[in-house]
């Protein structure tokens, strides 16, 4: 059964990822549609990338038929005196990778990974090195390993330029410390492939950075895990679990002192052990005291691309292209609704800032949930529409978070799990309210959703449409509705 450099990077996620890819994969859970997208915009960076190797002799594949041609299309490209190839296949044995660029360097060969992301990152040196092994298996000899990845500090001005969408890091070092490591875990990969049962699916064999994702699979595997395993401890990592196991504790009841785990762990902890709901009122009140009327409650959703779409705008910038506006002008004041939801395929930002500041007035106070995020898209607005950095700056001084009790611990329940999000906070603080009956119910389907109904002529435009409007006015509204609640609490406390 052939490994695939992917085969190779779920193996080493976790050696059953790998056999249960191969064998049941039922068992994986499919590709959301956010992930689909940033794929897409992975692509599009890819083809302006190539542009920087226009001498190579592209292989690749448009249908299974040309697939299983792409070996000996290869061969056949290099027999012919290619000097550089692209989207090459090439196998060892049942090691097999597709490679984005080799090509001649002088007595050798110089092996280029495309990534969009703005830096080379540990993954890619891992991918590299599978493929190294490959291609030195059939008498490449690699004398560089680099990763082409895009430039943070482009700025679109016109049509895109490729040398300056792209940067390139030398990993070559980082590929021969691990060279001899990927040797032995690709053959391991090789014999779990090819193996009748399923490897041990303990969760600490998985990679750290997919100790997350493993669980979830693990969750739906034989024999299920305990309810009050380690294991089911909301936002629990690889080392939490790792240190609470080699303390043989194996469940949350054995567990006495928290302090060594996660933020996100020890918070839904310490609420556990409360046993229900706590609220701090001397910081509830004082943080309430801060918000001043008229209360301003604002949300943007914003999409972001690898190669950048508008001009004025960098690889995976954050451009606003939505906002929800609550407003509340006294306490006692009816609260009005405002949104903006831009339509067309230019840049949002004119758009969206003439609209917003026609109804965001000096004084006051904008409540917002992760200031950080929309702090930064008013910054980042404001370098691109220079004509609204006055306002956005007043904004931005008036920004507070309506996160803060929960991340400060002044509001705690065990029936937020340990998290801050505001999909977790609404349905526990106001129970009849949450996001379930949404059809988009999360950032990344928005952004991926009003990229493609935007620039295209889908035929479901206007439905996205409603359904975007409607998950946006949620956020803002569960910011109204736990504003609320903090008052009618201390209202109780008076």
């Amino acid at each position: 059964m052939p490994v695939s450099k992917s085969d190779y990077m779920d193996f080493l996620r976790h050696p059953a990822w790998l056999w249960l890819k191969k064998h049941d994969p039922s068992k994986i859970p499919p590709i959301d549609p956010a992930t689909e997208q940033r794929m897409a915009a992975g692509y599009d960076f890819e083809e302006y990338a190539e542009k920087m190797f226009p001498d190579a002799t592209k292989i690749g594949f448009n249908s299974s038929a040309e697939y299983r041609t792409m070996l000996s299309r290869t061969a056949e490209a290099w027999k012919n005196g290619a000097q550089c190839v692209a989207q090459g296949m090439y196998q060892f044995g049942e090691l097999t990778c597709i490679t984005d660029v080799l090509e001649v360097d002088n007595d050798g060969y110089t092996l280029t990974e495309i990534k969009s992301s703005n830096k080379a990152k540990p993954e890619h040196v891992t991918d590299l090195a599978f493929q190294r092994v490959v291609l030195e298996a059939n008498g490449y000899d690699i004398r560089k390993c680099q990763v082409m990845h895009a430039n943070p500090n482009y700025l679109r001005d016109g049509d895109i330029d490729p040398k300056k969408l792209t940067k390139i890091t030398d990993v070559t070092d980082q590929v021969e410390k691990i060279l001899s490591k990927t040797k032995d875990d690709a053959a391991n990969a090789v014999n779990v492939a090819n193996s009748d049962s399923i490897p041990r699916i303990d969760p600490l064999l998985a990679a750290t950075g997919a100790f997350a994702d493993w669980l979830q699979i693990r969750k739906g595997l034989e024999p299920k895990l305990p309810k009050n395993s380690i294991y089911n401890l909301p936002k629990i990592n690889y080392r939490n679990a790792e240190k609470l196991i080699a303390q043989n504790i194996e469940t949350i009841d054995e567990i006495q002192d928290a302090s060594s785990l996660s933020h996100g762990t020890e918070k839904y902890w310490h609420a556990r052990s409360r046993g229900a709901q706590h609220i701090d009122t001397v910081g509830l009140r004082k943080f309430i005291k801060s918000i001043k009327y008229p209360v301003y409650y604002l949300d943007y959703e914003s999409s972001a691309n690898a190669v950048p779409t508008w001009d004025g705008t960098s690889p995976h910038q954050q451009v606003p292209f939505q906002y929800s506006l609550h407003i509340q002008r006294s306490p006692s004041a009816e609260i009005e609704h405002f949104e903006y939801l831009h339509h067309d395929v230019d840049c949002p930002i004119d758009g969206l800032l003439l609209s917003l500041s026609e109804h965001i007035e000096p004084e006051g106070t904008i409540l917002v949930w992760s200031k950080r995020f929309e702090k930064k898209r008013n910054e980042e607005m404001a370098l691109h529409s220079p004509k609204h950095a006055n306002f956005l700056s007043s904004v931005n001084e008036r920004v507070i978070d309506l996160m803060d009790p929960f991340s400060d611990n002044i509001i705690t329940d065990p029936a937020f799990l340990g998290s801050n999000s505001i999909k977790d906070v609404l349905p526990v603080m106001v129970p009849e309210f949450s996001y379930s009956d949404l059809e988009i119910n999360n950032g990344g389907s928005a952004a991926s959703e009003w990229q493609r109904v935007t620039f295209s002529e889908a035929a479901d435009k206007e439905t996205i449409y409603t359904d975007l409007k409607k998950y946006c006015e949620r956020d803002t509204e569960a910011m109204v509705l736990i504003h609320e609640v903090l008052l009618k609490h201390l209202s109780e406390k008076a």
